[in-house]
């Protein structure tokens, strides 16, 4: 029989390092290990099918551990193997070569290296091992082909003697499996190892220290911070005649910026423990950063380490500082023990260390968090939209490589009668941490403003002149006819002061004198819209009074269904926009029926004001306007344009189709 020895690539569940496996991310957070580092699990095993003849047993291939798949101790160097099944090879599929190191200090599985018991030395062409082209294996779908020469192959397992003898008192060696994806040499950090021992004879007289082996990962965190910014391409508010408005947004998303957080280099420290009996040691770690620093090593203060490996997960936590990627640094874990009794042994105080160096933070280390947002609108409180399902908007996601990025669509709303805010929020929210940020663009569509106006119409047939002969005069309060001739100030002056003092059927054949004047004269059409405007404001504002059984509250109320309570004289209304538009002045800020623009009252100096309630409008009308005493009123001195303004204004008001100030 041959004496050779094993290793074994399965069970997950079972000790496995990854020494410093280098990162790169393929989508956000999603970190791929590079070809050139090993994945998955290695750990030593025997061949019984070929090793337990008569009269060996399985227990003297294996004298510790599972001999399945996880052996710690064996009877002699001839019965390691290397398994790569059952069925899953946890390395991964791929191009691997093994090699058999002596333990401590910083490993080197290449051949020529110093502490490898594998290769046959190229200096003095002597060493029980051969090239690492005749350690060379390939997994497949859990299949594993030995692509050598002179090792023993059988039942899926690959021997790994020869190798010479360990210089460890302990018999403890170290198992590497590297990647050749790469090619060859090979970084030392991008291997795995494992430990196991050789039983030799007067390991039952002396205790023997552990051995250290580690791995060790650098990565740290870079969060994306965003900023999200809202507008509306052209005017925010629209005044329209019915129909529907468009209005245009866009969005702006950009990342504003980084931050680095959560700088560590991590992994598992396993400690192998040769001795039949358990022992304690203390176990450290520590980076040869800053001068020197510190690890966390969880569970190792005076630890109690058990027959075979120990495992140990270590922190080294740097905070926010992320050292230049052009920095190389090594982590280095110590076990250390003081004099004890192993069972029936005794173990001299001693130490022991694994160093992985070559260590750096590069890119490829790095976790990136809140690379992409995805943008969302909300239009008006109803349900939140990816804007991508908007009108010329695109996807709806962002990504930092894609910053500034720009979203434009439109909306289209109905015109309804008032004026209406509408906010139009845009808000983003980050892939990872969830965090998010909004940005409002409202805007405000007016219609007519619905305020119960009635026109000269009414008032000069049967229902209005009912009215006025029946309600021109309340007990309680100011007659129609003080109203009328009150406007513009002292009686005499104003446009309606032949009204003072008359009866209720007086007034109704003064009204219809007006009603009935020509149309042709632009001066008589200001004073017969004023009066039906003037007639609206006092049958809305004055009215009868009533009270109630049961509050016993008196109110004032219209004395027809025909007009609203509350006064139509409150009602402000926007000047700049004043329907049909007039020739030969300022276009206006509203979109009249059929299109038509409006004119703009204030700009064209036909008011000092651009909005205004309608009782103020009346009295500017009996006041301001007039050329000389309102005896034979004449309107802005006979301004044909100014008088057309004024005209439009009360005509607007009475046909109930007014913009109300924004």
């Amino acid at each position: 029989m041959k004496s050779y020895a094993a290793v074994s690539l399965a069970a997950a569940t079972l000790f496995a390092f990854a020494c410093s496996r280098e990162v790169v991310p393929t989508a956000p957070n999603q970190p791929k290990v590079l070809a050139s580092s090993v994945t998955g699990a290695a750990f030593t095993t025997i061949n019984a099918a070929v090793d337990a003849v008569a009269p060996l047993t399985t227990a003297d291939l294996c004298m510790n551990g599972n001999p399945d798949n996880n052996c710690n101790i064996y009877g002699a160097k001839s019965y390691v193997w290397l398994n790569g099944g059952p069925s899953v090879a946890y390395v991964g599929d791929g191009q691997y070569f093994f090699a058999v190191l002596q333990p401590g200090g910083q490993a080197d599985p290449n051949d020529g290296a110093a502490n490898n018991l594998s290769d046959v030395s190229p200096t003095t062409g002597t060493g029980a091992g051969d090239a690492y082209t005749s350690r060379t294996f390939s997994v497949a779908s859990g299949v594993l082909t030995y692509t050598g020469t002179t090792h023993d192959f059988s039942g899926n397992k690959i021997r790994l003697m020869g190798y010479d003898d360990t210089g460890n008192n302990g018999g403890v060696y170290i198992l590497a499996i590297c990647s050749l994806a790469n090619g060859y040499p090979v970084e030392p950090k991008s291997c795995k190892y494992d430990a196991f021992k050789v039983h030799q004879s007067g390991d039952e007289t002396q205790a023997e220290g552990p051995t250290v082996i580690k791995d060790a990962t650098p990565g740290y965190d870079r969060t994306y911070t965003w900023g999200i910014a809202k507008s509306v391409v052209g005017s925010t508010l629209v005044e329209q005649s019915g129909g529907n408005a468009t209005f245009n947004y866009q969005v702006i998303v950009t990342n504003t910026g980084n931050s680095v957080s959560n700088v560590k280099v991590t992994g598992t420290i396993s400690v192998f423990n040769p001795n039949a009996a358990s022992m304690t040691a203390t176990i450290t770690d520590a980076l040869d950063l800053n001068g020197g620093t510190a690890c966390s090593v969880t569970g190792g203060v005076n630890a109690t380490l058990a027959t075979g490996p120990n495992s140990f997960a270590y922190t080294c936590d740097l905070g926010t500082t992320l050292p230049a990627s052009s920095v190389t640094f090594s982590n280095v874990a110590t076990a250390t023990w003081s004099d004890q009794s192993v069972g029936a042994l005794t173990l001299s105080a001693g130490s022991a260390d694994w160093t992985v160096g070559g260590l750096a933070f590069t890119t490829a280390a790095q976790t990136e968090i809140d690379t992409q947002v995805s943008v969302s609108d909300l239009f008006n409180g109803g349900a939140s939209t990816l804007i991508g399902t908007l009108v010329g908007s695109g996807t709806s996601t962002v990504t930092v490589t894609e910053s500034p990025k720009t979203f434009t669509y439109s909306r289209s709303i109905a015109v309804l009668a008032g004026c209406h805010a509408y906010p139009n929020v845009a808000t983003f929210i980050a892939n990872n941490t969830g965090a998010t940020g909004s940005s409002n663009a409202s805007v405000t569509l007016c219609g007519p403003t619905r305020t119960g106006a009635l026109t000269q119409g009414f008032w000069k047939g049967p229902n209005g002149t009912s009215l006025i002969a029946n309600y021109c005069a309340p007990a309680s309060n100011t007659s129609l006819a003080t109203y009328l001739s009150s406007l513009g100030g002292a009686a005499a002056t104003g446009p309606f002061a032949a009204a003072a003092g008359k009866s209720c059927a007086q007034l109704v054949t003064y009204f219809s004198t007006i009603f009935g004047q020509s149309a042709t004269n632009m001066n008589n059409m200001v004073k017969l819209q004023m009066l039906a405007t003037a007639l609206d404001v006092y049958f809305s504002s004055y009215g009868y009074s009533t009270t109630s059984k049961t509050s016993g509250k008196t109110t004032v109320k219209p004395p027809s269904a025909f007009l609203p309570n509350g006064g139509i004289g409150t009602f402000t209304m926007d000047l700049t926009a004043i329907c049909p538009m007039v020739d030969n002045t300022t276009t206006g800020t509203a979109l009249c029926k059929n299109n038509t623009p409006s004119t703009n009252g204030f700009a064209s100096l036909a008011f000092p004001w651009a909005a205004q309630t309608v009782s103020g409008i009346l009295t500017y009308a009996a006041t301001a306007p007039s050329a000389g005493a309102f005896t034979n009123p004449t309107w802005y001195g006979s301004d044909r344009t100014k008088q057309e303004i004024l005209k439009n204004v009360f005509d607007q008001i009475n046909n109930d189709v007014a913009f109300a100030a924004p």
